[in-house]
């Protein structure tokens, strides 16, 4: 699994995982459960620039990643508001 792009606005985190089947975006904030905003089949386009470029067109103010980060999560039920805090943290902090 992969974070593609990961935002924080006030407390709330925002993002997009790949998960090896899908992109899936996603919002969490702290005390609650991820929510899973859209998925798009990978099969859809050609590779990750091509999701990012096609992504871009209907929300041109998303940040993503040159190179998408592998993340120690299972599956998607694992990721919480803490373990993504800490993937915001190593990316956008150092």
């Amino acid at each position: 699994m992969r974070v593609v792009s990961i935002e924080k606005l006030g407390e709330k985190i925002y993002g997009c995982i790949d998960d090896g089947v899908n992109y899936c975006t996603f919002s969490i904030e702290a005390d609650s459960s991820i929510d899973y905003e859209k998925i798009y089949d990978k099969n859809n386009y050609n590779d990750y620039d091509h999701f990012v470029l096609s992504y871009a067109q209907t929300e041109p103010c998303t940040c993503f990643l040159e190179n998408p980060m592998e993340i120690g999560a299972s599956d998607m039920e694992s990721l919480t508001y803490e373990f993504l805090l800490g993937v915001w943290k190593s990316i956008w902090e150092g």
